[in-house]
């Protein structure tokens, strides 16, 4: 229990651990602090006000103060003996503190400028403040301590439960309990609103919610050990909700009392990220480096232990037992790949040591081992999607099982019901943790581990209770079967849901559509050998994973404010949630009987025909993937190819729409929507160009955006030509606002003439700076500029040609795509070079003698705002522009205060 002789002389705004608290002494705080900060003085004069008037506010806060402390402790039911008295003597100090305060305020205010009254009232104000905050914190220790006692009380009713002998005895205590946990529930949930530390906030709410599951689990399964003492199972099931209840109260003592919590379902300590993820990201992160800095002795050993890191932590996803023999080779190849464009990279950084402008060669290395990473992570996620697919794809059919042979009270079968039930469980909880490994959201981590625990506690408990009803006929041994049910089933959905949140719907689609397939084949199978029992397997696998492809996506949807868009997605799942999942299950359980009927009269040989079987079953099976790639059809209406991570490009009919003007075209003039139907590798020639495109962008910005706009045309026309050729490139993926050879041509044109308009301001500042290899250079780049215009003039007119070969289309466009490409980065980079060179000749070699004025300003661009903390702002209602002059926190006010008068 806390003692409150543990407030010490001096506060401590540690101590301070609720909002209320601190709400409370802020009016305080700011009026003192305001009266002894000098400026806070002279802001006072200048709106017409003078110290007495900040004199007065203090001691009628601090009468007003008294008046309610007092009242407050007379009504207080715990202020009695020794507490009451030191809240009254507490009291009193804040009284007397008070009045000392106003006899040095005043003489204070009366002369400002004497130092040794400014000091005298410092003391006042601090010995003030701290009066008050150790009223407050005490205060505040007596409604913990109410809350202590309440948890005592719980304590004491629950100990007396489990030495129960009767029911009536039992049910009057779990009455009694049932009101004390009911009062500090409130307590505690009004504590929570007011904890200051968001972990305690969350470990509370967890501590709280566990105790009020657990509290229906103590009363039925301590009434069915009253009832049947003999089984063992009851006991256990009593000595469980007890124990987590007990657990439950004590972490809400700790919270409340500030002592360290070392309690497993507290959800502060489960927010840790994966390994395998914080190994990749730092991989990647230590691979890229300036080849200049390139140690061959240090950083190659240094990566390539890394690397090897990943490829074990890689190899326990690859083998776990639901890993696709298909996934695996390809997991285990792209670590090979990532390993041989580690070796190239390496090598491109010995290369490039000396040079001053580092090769294609390397850009090219540096972008394979981004694309080799990232093809990685993508195969891991999927992996791991397999585990939650299967998994999760019936979460409550092996509980239902388990408790309908309980119910018939077949003991044998319930014992092996349970064994399945735990193993099911078991592979969830690991495709849970899973999901941990590869993601970096500390709170979704936090989630599912908690909910993973809580269901891995309950795991045991259910069969348990399944057990005791199997060899006991009661309607007790059925209430508390019936608790354990509703308790699972809570925490199973919650568990569903934190997965789900932590898992892209593109990986989850992707990796479904795939298991339906095989699913299809399976009973496909299953109906050329006539069996039955595997084609109602396969069938009931398709329709539990439509039916997961349904929720998953409706859970996305909720997160997408209404519009059209979330319409058609929320028809397409309703199509397939009501009518087509109810097509299919008849005519699949149509041929399952055919099956079942055949085998129980002997005609299931093997010359007996099977092929309406086989087609009808196809037909109802292409229902359901024709819906699910609808789904998918319509999430990806409103969505920018390069945000989706997949195997494969998407189809035209799912494509890349954009609501612009400019698309208003014919299909035959469409170059774009041609460019997009290239051969793969053909784009994969394409997409790497990009990528080194990419880098001089990279590199363009940096360069660029340090400088200010205003007054500086070069930098403005820097801009002006990036921007354009990120369009022209973008036109050789089949993306972008450019649909057209002619738009592309245009927009060549436009480069042209920024280009000419670049080359005319730069050669002024060369001509007005001094002889040196400055101006050499400056001068070589605005030839390079030149050039590059006039090539990317020429190569603008990428077309895609489209020839008959038999009864196929054959679109080819490489060459003039890779021209464009090439020639934009050139460009590019060129453009770079001239804007470093014009900066350096503009300012260190202009000649002293020039008497016009510079022809652009070289000023540093200021640094973008960036919040310290991130608000979440409601995306309703009225925004107005905040007061610039924000309030301080109280709180910081004080630590200032008492940190810059500590040597008064």
């Amino acid at each position: 229990m806390v003692s409150m002789a543990s407030i010490q002389a001096e506060m401590n705004i540690d101590e301070v651990k609720t909002r209320t608290v601190e709400q409370l002494i802020a009016p305080l705080i700011h009026q003192v602090t305001s009266l002894m900060n000098p400026n806070g003085m002279h802001s006072l004069k200048r709106s017409g006000k003078n110290g007495a008037v900040l004199v007065a506010a203090i001691e009628q806060t601090v009468r007003n103060f008294v008046e309610i402390g007092r009242s407050a402790i007379a009504e207080c039911p715990a202020a009695v003996g020794n507490a009451l008295k030191q809240l009254n003597e507490t009291l009193q100090d804040v009284e007397h503190a008070g009045v000392e305060m106003i006899n040095t305020g005043h003489d204070f205010v009366e002369e400002t400028s004497n130092t040794d009254r400014r000091a005298r009232a410092i003391r006042a104000a601090r010995n003030l403040l701290s009066a008050v905050a150790r009223m407050l914190i005490m205060s505040d220790m007596v409604d913990v301590r109410i809350m202590l006692l309440q948890v005592a009380k719980a304590q004491e009713i629950m100990d007396l439960m489990v030495t129960a002998d009767s029911k009536k005895e039992l049910s009057e205590l779990f009455a009694s309990l049932n009101s004390c946990l009911e009062q500090l529930d409130e307590s505690i949930r009004r504590r929570i609103l007011e904890l200051r530390n968001p972990a305690e906030q969350d470990d509370m709410q967890a501590a709280r919610a566990w105790l009020k599951l657990n509290s229906i689990i103590m009363y039925t399964s301590s009434t069915a050990y009253i009832r049947h003492p003999e089984v063992d199972q009851a006991r256990l099931n009593r000595d469980f909700a007890h124990a987590q209840m007990s657990l439950a109260l004590q972490t809400m003592a700790d919270i409340l009392q500030g002592c360290a919590i070392n309690s497993d379902i507290c959800l502060s300590h489960y927010g840790r990220v994966g390994e395998l993820m914080r190994q990749l990201d730092h991989f990647q992160t230590r691979a890229y480096m300036e080849p200049s800095s390139y140690k061959d002795r240090l950083h190659r050993p240094e990566l390539e232990g890394l690397l090897e890191k990943i490829v074990s932590g890689v190899a326990a996803i690859a083998d776990s037992e639901n890993t696709r023999d298909e996934r695996k080779k390809r997991i285990v190849d792209e670590c090979n790949n990532l390993r041989q464009a580690l070796q190239d990279l390496l090598a491109e950084y010995e290369k490039n040591c000396g040079r001053a402008e580092p090769s294609e060669d390397l850009d090219l290395a540096m972008v394979h081992l981004g694309h080799k990473a990232k093809d990685l992570r993508r195969h891991l996620r999927r992996a791991i999607v397999d585990h939650v697919s299967d998994a999760f794809l019936d979460t409550i059919t092996p509980l239902m099982m388990l408790i309908e042979s309980a119910q018939r009270h077949d003991e044998r079968t319930t014992v092996e019901n349970g064994k399945r039930f735990q193993e099911h469980a078991n592979k969830i909880l690991q495709a849970a943790e899973l999901v941990c490994v590869m993601s970096s959201n500390e709170d979704g981590i936090r989630v599912i581990r908690y909910a993973a625990l809580i269901t891995d506690k309950l795991m045991p408990q259910v069969v348990n209770a399944a057990y005791l009803l199997s060899v006991r006929d009661s309607q007790v041994a059925k209430d508390n079967m019936e608790a354990f049910k509703n308790a699972w089933i809570e925490k199973m959905k919650l568990l569903t849901m934190a997965v789900d949140s932590m898992i892209t719907v593109d990986d989850f689609l992707a990796v479904s559509e795939a298991h339906i397939i095989e699913d299809v084949k399976s009973g496909i199978q299953a109906v050329i050998n006539g069996d039955g029992y595997l084609l109602d397997r396969s069938a009931g696998g398709i329709r539990g994973r439509s039916l997961r492809v349904c929720n998953v996506v409706d859970s996305e949807m909720d997160l997408v404010a209404a519009s059209s868009y979330r319409d058609r997605v929320r028809m397409a799942t309703k199509l397939l949630r009501d009518d087509v999942i109810n097509q299919f299950s008849d005519r699949a359980e149509r041929v399952v009987n055919k099956l079942e009927n055949e085998a129980v009269e002997g005609n299931n040989d093997e010359n007996r025909n099977y092929v309406d079987d086989v087609d009808e079953f196809i037909e109802a099976s292409e229902l359901v993937h024709n819906a699910v790639k609808e789904i998918r059809n319509a999430l990806l209406m409103n969505r920018n190819p390069e945000d989706v991570d997949s195997d494969n490009e998407y189809e035209d009919d799912a494509g890349t729409n954009y609501p612009d003007s400019r698309n208003q075209v014919t299909d035959i003039e469409n170059e774009q929507k041609i460019m997009r139907r290239l051969p793969e590798e053909e784009k994969r020639k394409i997409q790497e160009q990009i990528d080194v495109f990419k880098i001089a962008q990279s590199k363009f910005e940096r360069e660029v955006a340090k400088w200010d706009e205003t007054g500086n045309d070069i930098i403005v026309l820097a801009k002006h030509m990036c921007m354009i050729m990120m369009n022209m490139t973008d036109f050789t993926r089949g993306r972008g606002p450019l649909k057209t050879t002619m738009d592309v041509i245009k927009a060549a044109q436009e480069i042209s003439d920024a280009g000419a308009k670049l080359n005319s301001l730069a050669k002024q500042i060369g001509d007005e700076s001094v002889e040196s290899e400055t101006k050499k250079d400056l001068f070589a780049y605005l030839q390079r500029i030149t050039l590059y215009c006039q090539q990317l003039n020429i190569t603008s007119r990428v077309k895609a040609d489209v020839q008959q070969v038999g009864n196929e289309l054959v679109v080819s466009g490489l060459e003039s795509a890779m021209s464009l490409i090439q020639t934009a980065r050139n460009l590019l980079n060129a453009v770079v070079l001239t804007v470093k060179a014009a900066y350096i000749a503009s300012t260190k070699y202009r000649r002293k003698n020039t008497a016009a004025p510079s022809l652009v300003e070289w000023k540093m661009a200021p640094p973008q705002k960036q919040p310290l903390v991130r608000v979440y702002n409601k995306p309703h209602g009225i925004v107005r522009r905040a007061s610039e002059k924000r309030p301080m926190p109280p709180m910081k006010a004080l630590a200032q205060f008492r940190t810059a008068n500590t040597n008064e």
